[in-house]
């Protein structure tokens, strides 16, 4: 009789019992990655759009960006306020296009003397690494141009058709990428 050289039937089960173990211990760590990965872009997006800077500080998909706005009033601003300890809360250019805006919240403390002050916002988000009061004259004129589009459009000067429907978008979102200058026509 032949002797067959191969393994043993036993022997293949045995082997083949092992190879469909380590093809499940694979496959759970495979999928566990992915699910890990697609929960980190989950959070990353709704800390984007929610305006969680903590989330924002660690999201390697934004940038740094510089942005400006008019200094609110110190009664605003003052760290003396018990209801918001300082902090406030208004709509930045990030550019000067002015087709970026993004609403932070963050602290300055009172103004320093300055004439006509802004605030220079380095921001990542809605995560503001450092804000600084400068004069207007420090500033581009279409920044300040922008602004003052924006402050017509918050307070219902020129176009009230367009305004209302406007209105709603920038009490409701973080980041807008809207030309504001075009909405507002005096």
């Amino acid at each position: 009789m032949k002797k067959d050289k191969g393994p043993s039937l036993a022997t293949q089960i045995d082997h083949d019992v092992k190879l469909k173990s380590r093809y499940r211990r694979w496959t759970f760590g495979l999928g566990g990655l992915i699910v890990l990965a697609l929960v980190s872009v989950g959070i990353l997006c709704l800390g984007y759009y929610k305006g969680i800077g903590t989330i924002d500080r660690f999201d390697p998909f934004l940038s740094y960006k510089v942005g400006y706005t008019k200094l609110p009033s110190e009664k605003e601003i003052s760290p003396n306020n018990k209801a918001t300890n300082g902090y406030w809360t208004a709509w930045f250019t990030d550019n000067t296009m002015g087709n970026e805006w993004t609403k932070l919240t963050l602290t300055t403390g009172l103004n320093p003397g300055v004439k006509d002050p802004y605030v220079m916002a380095y921001h990542k988000g809605s995560y503001v690494k450092v804000a600084r009061i400068v004069p207007r004259t420090y500033i581009n004129q279409t920044y300040v141009s922008n602004l003052a589009a924006l402050d017509a459009l918050l307070n219902n000067k020129g176009n009230t058709a367009t305004n209302n429907h406007d209105l709603k978008k920038y009490k409701t979102q973080i980041h807008i990428s809207d030309t504001v200058q075009q909405l507002v026509t005096e």
